[in-house]
């Protein structure tokens, strides 16, 4: 969505990427929030967020089970469900106006099947379903009537006229469909989830050698590259010490430091004065009275 909206002009065709961009915020409204909610009628089911405690679900949870794949589905770009038709738009704005992202699009999109259907056999497939005393099935009519609306928009929103409804100019804007431009992305998504499907629908030692084949780049990715780690050293490293320490300082010594000094000021002058404030009515008329005859004097005998 990001990057359709980066390589976005203005104005019929030239706004093809703020449409295709809206779009997919669009139909991925539907399959994310899909996708979250059958995987909260998961957990809620077997009483634990870990993969390793799923599988053989799709038994057990046939509504969950179908509906999550309609929504695997759909995000990962496979026709005709929604998720294909706003990843074909974003995809021809891309190759329209900047190649090098296009292709950096069209890559994710394959790993985006990929690492979805990973996730979706790891749940509902791979191994036998290891039931247990407390796992109570699927969520009443409440948890299932969301899901399957939510389905039904995965797999047709798609089909709305989504240009003559959203454009960069507020003029009607056609849809696109070139078969010939969507083989590709199509056919990565369909290799991404056949991919997954081999590594991962039944249990077996595949992922594990594929893992150490890959060795160092293997142990990369699972670390998430190490943005973590960078992240951490900039922020606690450099940032709170070389700003964070010197800033905190400055706030409690310069910047408190001179309150507290206006407030011990405001001390000492109440301290010296407030002995004049006795409550006694005949010394204020001495106040007054010697006050009055200074400033005569400086009115008549000096200015």
């Amino acid at each position: 969505m990001m990057f359709a909206l980066g390589v976005s002009k203005y104005g019929g065709e030239e706004g093809l990427g703020y449409t295709a961009s809206l779009f997919h915020l669009f139909t991925h409204a539907l399959f994310k929030a899909l996708l979250f909610l059958g995987a909260g009628a998961v957990i809620h089911a077997v009483h634990s967020n870990e993969m390793k405690d799923m599988g053989g679900l799709r038994t057990k949870m046939p509504i969950t089970h179908l509906t999550f794949l309609i929504a695997c589905l759909a995000i990962a770009g496979v026709p005709p469900f929604a998720g294909f038709f706003s990843k074909e738009e974003i995809l021809l704005a891309a190759y329209q106006h900047n190649q090098p992202i296009y292709w950096i699009a069209l890559l994710t999109s394959g790993l985006t099947a990929f690492y979805m259907f990973r996730l979706y056999f790891n749940i509902f497939w791979s191994k036998p379903f290891q039931g247990h005393k407390e796992h109570h099935g699927e969520g009443g009519f409440v948890m299932m009537l969301p899901l399957i609306l939510l389905a039904i928009g995965a797999a047709f929103a798609g089909f709305i006229p989504f240009g003559t409804l959203v454009s960069s100019d507020g003029k009607e804007l056609a849809s696109h469909f070139h078969l010939s431009f969507s083989i590709a992305p199509v056919a990565l998504g369909l290799i991404g989830i056949f991919v997954a499907m081999y590594l991962y629908k039944t249990e077996n030692n595949q992922p594990n050698r594929l893992a150490t084949s890959l060795g160092g780049l293997y142990k990369a990715a699972y670390h998430k590259f190490y943005m973590d780690e960078v992240y951490l050293f900039v922020t606690k490293k450099l940032l709170f010490n070389l700003i964070g320490k010197p800033a905190a300082w400055f706030d409690k010594t310069i910047v408190d430091g001179m309150v507290n000094l206006t407030g011990a000021g405001t001390q000492v002058v109440s301290e010296s004065i407030k002995k004049w404030q006795s409550g006694k009515v005949q010394a204020y008329a001495i106040y007054f009275l010697t006050s009055l005859i200074l400033l005569t004097v400086l009115f008549i005998y000096i200015w």
